[in-house]
């Protein structure tokens, strides 16, 4: 067989394959679950990539110091392996889920919202716009794992800023 047909052979072959689905390239990962003993942290999602990470937009009126959180935002947490960072959490013994939670000071008191449970990784979930927070400042959106009776497990805290979108 000369070089030239066994090169059309060949691709051919390998056309014939892709045709199959033999060298199909897999279709994205389905979620996993949250569960113990497992390594993840946590991000928190803008409505547009023209807003930086972490960053939540608030609708304020006014001289307001409260609003919402604009439509579009979301939390997520993805499961990671070691090396790990400073910043990642651990399900620990026993959790099945992870429960996003918004902290922030208001003068002297300590604030904490709820914001979400997360029960799998790689899915986003919106921010309600439900929730009343600051028009600007810091805060941290804490990612803790649930439950956690013996304590084994910590969180993923991701320091936010509220930025007022001047509605």
């Amino acid at each position: 067989m000369s070089s030239r047909t066994a090169s059309r052979v060949a691709i051919a072959s390998a056309s014939a394959l892709i045709a199959g689905g033999a060298l199909a390239i897999p279709a994205s990962a389905q979620a996993t679950q949250v569960g113990p003993k497992q390594y993840f942290y946590g991000q928190v999602i803008p409505a547009t990539s023209a807003t930086s990470l972490n960053v939540i937009q608030v609708a304020c009126v006014g001289p307001e110091a409260t609003g919402h959180p604009l439509p579009g935002q979301s939390v997520e947490v993805h499961q990671i392996f070691p090396p790990l960072t400073t910043t990642t959490g651990y399900t620990g013994n026993s959790a099945k889920e992870i429960d996003a939670n918004l902290i922030y000071s208001r003068g002297t008191i300590t604030v904490v919202t709820f914001v979400a449970t997360l029960t799998s990784y790689d899915v986003r979930v919106a921010i309600p716009t439900s929730i009343t927070v600051p028009c600007s400042g810091p805060g941290v959106m804490s990612f803790a794992p649930s439950p956690n009776p013996d304590n084994s497990g910590r969180p993923s805290n991701v320091d936010v800023t509220f930025q007022s979108a001047g509605v």
